[in-house]
Parts: structure tokens; sequence; C-alpha cells
């Protein structure tokens, strides 16, 4: 299956149904939807274009976008072509985003205004292709500097002009998208997904979910994210409407649009949840079609997902955990299993997917019985085919069996079910004792005036690291580090309760899609040491 032939069944399907709907600006004046038939025409019209400057199979076309109706239009388009398409990082520094250029060396990027205006204008802009595909009011703009060698199209030139793409020639296990996540190094890592890593995925994660044509989804995060393409491919598969939110600054906002798109499911990272449970009406005024939720890229405490279940009685809660190497899926729980399997505070991110094999290997490279701890190791169509940089073996991410390393510590339990403990890199040594920190957190998190919590270890003389805790309360009285430390030796062996708390009063730093970033905290530490 290639995955551009999904919206071609779609066109014919569904022609006058609503592929996307905009919330927001939809990057196009005049225009708040598209329907299948029309996207599927526009990003004919992209596809015609670059292959008649060449732009085909073997090729990587840059999208520098937004969540905008031309971003849907290339993305396909370059699909069409026999290209993949490189998602830039738009919300990372110009160095980041130069150096993810460089290294994937696309032949063409197409630049939203949001973007452009940001990075590609001035006298520090990114150096770009040759071939540039743009908005009609930015054109101008971005033409070469010193009638230096640069075409610069608009999308509405090339939609008026149109156009029939000639047959792809590429196959199911050929590059389609090249998505950058940070990783162990400390630069992005270019993730290369072929067109039958992502079909297996989804194909795999909704024979267990069951979505339709008649479902629908509130998109909330950034397109270039693996979270955004998964949601955009998985719609495309089932003929379901995407409806692109205005933002997230505004949490009663994103509740408003749930309830007037009427949309059937969310999805998103826990900080998303925290904030809606905290910062809007749901619990007066959930969601009447909202059938589904589905947390990932983390995971909320026990208590944070009861009260979701209780703010949204109608509606079933589903977890998946993986990674964007994995394209991204790995394992999948759902409402039926997902409070019987929550014990002690700790509860299961699910059992592979179909198709998916999942080992917990011990430090002689060898599977671990259950119950046991060890690093989850991953397999199948699903695994990606690689870093840009080639050294994805070299970095310990693929093995010599061919299993995605995650770096995750896990165990399964005697129903094949996964419970995650922590990342190795974050993993704390203290006192001869490996601790994990999402143990700590999810005891502190179920204090009701604690809003947020991150635990790390920091180098110490004695105890080899020590643990601190960074917490941010709710507005009241000040709660003194003696309640919270009690509150530990309660569930905690001593050596894992947090010698130092420091309470903040901003929140806690996070990553460009949401999670609390802990690397953000430690070099925070390194510079400033709590006292």
């Amino acid at each position: 299956m290639l995955l551009f032939e999904w919206l071609r069944a779609d066109a014919q399907e569904h022609p006058d149904k609503p592929a996307a709907i905009f919330s927001g600006p939809s990057g196009v004046e005049g225009e708040d939807r598209i329907s299948f038939a029309e996207l599927d025409r526009r990003s004919d019209a992209v596809a015609s274009f670059l292959q008649s400057r060449g732009v085909g199979p073997g090729d990587r076309v840059a999208l520098l976008c937004d969540n905008t109706l031309p971003a849907l239009c290339w993305f396909w388009g370059t699909l069409k072509a026999g290209a993949a398409t490189v998602d830039v990082p738009g919300l990372a520094g110009r160095t980041t985003i130069q150096a993810v250029l460089d290294e994937a060396n696309p032949k063409a990027i197409c630049i939203d205004p949001a973007p452009a205006n940001k990075h590609c204008l001035g006298d520090s802009a990114l150096r770009l292709p040759g071939l540039v595909l743009t908005t009609e009011d930015l054109a101008e703009a971005l033409a070469a500097p010193d009638g230096g060698e640069r075409e610069v199209v608009a999308l509405n030139t090339i939609v008026e002009t149109g156009g029939t793409p000639q047959a792809s020639t590429v196959g199911p296990d050929d590059p389609a998208l090249i998505v950058y996540t940070s990783g162990t190094t400390g630069r992005p890592n270019g993730v290369t997904l072929s067109h039958r890593n992502f079909s297996s995925n989804l194909e795999a994660g909704n024979e267990l979910m069951g979505l339709t044509s008649e479902d629908s989804i509130l998109v909330v995060v950034p397109l270039h994210y693996i979270h955004g393409r998964m949601q955009l491919l998985w719609h495309a598969m089932i003929g379901g409407t995407i409806v692109f939110s205005a933002g997230f600054a505004f949490p009663q906002k994103v509740l408003l649009e749930l309830i007037e798109h009427k949309t059937t499911g969310f999805s998103g990272v826990p900080f998303h949840f925290k904030q809606l449970m905290d910062r809007s009406k749901m619990s007066k005024t959930p969601p009447p079609s909202l059938r589904y939720v589905l947390i990932t890229g983390g995971a909320l405490p026990i208590e944070e997902l009861k009260r979701l279940d209780e703010m949204l009685p109608d509606t079933g809660i589903h977890i998946a955990y993986g990674q964007t190497e994995a394209s991204p899926r790995i394992t999948y729980i759902g409402p039926d299993e997902l409070f019987v399997k929550a014990t002690d505070g700790k509860f299961s991110v699910g059992k592979a997917l179909p198709g998916t094999t999942l080992e917990i290997l011990g430090s002689d490279e060898q599977p671990v019985g259950p119950g046991q701890i060890g690093e989850v190791a991953a397999g199948g169509p699903n695994i990606m085919l690689g870093y840009v940089s080639g050294d994805h073996r070299e970095l310990g991410k693929i093995d010599p069996q061919g299993r995605l390393r995650t770096g995750d510590l896990a165990y399964l339990d005697d129903d094949g079910h996964l419970y995650l403990a922590g990342r190795s890199s974050e993993m704390i040594k203290s006192a001869g004792e490996r601790i994990f920190p999402q143990e700590i957190e999810a005891v502190l998190a179920a204090h009701p005036r604690v809003d947020e919590v991150a635990v790390i270890g920091i180098k110490d003389a004695t105890l080899g690291e020590r643990i601190v805790a960074y917490v941010c309360l709710t507005e009241g009285e000040p709660i003194e580090p003696s309640t919270l430390k009690a509150l530990c030796l309660e569930s905690l062996p001593f050596v894992r309760v947090p010698k130092v708390f420091v309470f903040r009063d901003v929140p806690l730093p996070k990553t460009g899609s949401g999670k609390v970033s802990r690397g953000k905290l430690r070099k925070e530490a390194a510079e400033t040491p709590p006292a």
C-alpha cells in the first residue's frame, strides 16, 4: 500500500466530504475547509509540477509549514510525485533547522508564511534549496538575493496550471516520510519511514480501535510531529475528517471546538489532558460527540486517569506507547482493560500491536521473564528504515537482529502487558539502587495541591546521585517539604524519597511536544545547583 492511494480512494468514495476543516487560519484566504476531491486535485497539480522539475523517487522535499491547507497540498503532492517528505521542526531554533536541511539535502522546500517570516528573511536567513514552493504573498520575498539561481513558485499558480502526475514507480518499502526527533546524541535524528512502515502500523492500530469513515478528530499538535502525521494519515486511511484546532493556548476554546465540530476523537499528550481538566469546563460540559480519547507521549498518573474517566463518562480512554522510529505505535490498551490492569499506582500501556514483536532484554541481551525489568526491544514491519545520517546501528538504535532498541526500561506481566519503569538515560543511581523518576512522580502527583512534578538525579559525592523533585503547586497556602516527604514514605523506601524539593512559581520546562523536559531541568540544576 502506498500512502497517497488512501487519498485517491477517499476522493472516489467521499468526494464532497471535508477532508480537513480549519478552526483557525487555513493559510488560504476565504477557505476554512477542503473536500477530499479538491485536495486530491490540488495535490495532483503539485505532484505534476514537482515531476516537471525533476523531483521524483529518491528525492526529498522539505516541509517548513504550520497546520495549513497549503501544507496538506504539498504533503500529498510530494508523495504522489514519488519523493519523500522531510518534516522540518519549525519550532526549533534556526541553527537546528539549518542542520536538518543540510543533512536531509532536499531537492525542494515548501514554506508557509509564519516560518518564512521567522526563519527565511533577513541577513541570517536559512540557506534554501534551488526550488521553493510557497504562498502567493511570499513568492517575491523568497526570491534568491543578488540574482542567485532559485525558482520560487506560488501554490495558486501551480493549482491554476493543474496537471496529472505520472504514475509513481515507488514501492511500499521506499521512503515516504522523514520525521526529525531528538536523539541520544543531543542532535535531531532524521527517522526515515517507508510507506509500508506507516500503513502496517496504522492498519494494526485500527484493527484494535475500529475507527470508520464516520469518525473525525480534533488535531492540536503540529503536523511536523509524528503524532500529527499519524492523525492525518489514519483519517485518510478510514476516510474520516480532521479538524485543525486554532491552538492550545486557551483550553476552554479547545473544548468549544470539540463541541462545535462534533468530533468523535481527540488525541494528545498528558499535558493536553491535564490542561483540559484543570483549565476548561469539561467536567460540566463534556463534548457529547466525543467517542474516544487517545493518550500518548507519556503517562498520566493513575489518579488523573480516573479523574478524566469521571469527567468523560461516555468516552473511552485509550493509551498507546511507541516511538517515532516505530511509525510510531508499539503497544495499545483500550478502555475495557485500562483500569483492570491498574494496580498499586501502576498501569499497563498495553500489549504489542498485531504484527509487532515485543521483548524485554536483560543486561546479557537475552529476554527476561515476566516481572523482570529490562530494555524494551520491538520488531515488525513498522520499524524504521533507518536514520538519514546512517548511524542508527552505530548508535545502537537498531541491533544486529533488526530490532528497535527503545532505551525504555519496562517489564511484561504474565498476560503480555507492558509496564514502563522509565528510560535508561533517566534512571537514577542512588545509594547503589536503580531508581526510576516516574515511580516517585506518581506518588507526589497524588497530592491534591501538586499541579506538576518532575524528578531528576544530580551528582552527589556520597550517594552517587541525589534525588531532587521539582514541584509546581496549585494556588493556596505554601506546603512544607516535610509534608511531601511524608507522603513519599507512605509508598516508597527511604532511599527513593527525594532529598531536595524545589518549589517553582513557573511551569516546568517542556519539550516542543508538550512533555516535561527532565533534560532542561538537569541543565538548570547544573548551572544553579538546588540547595
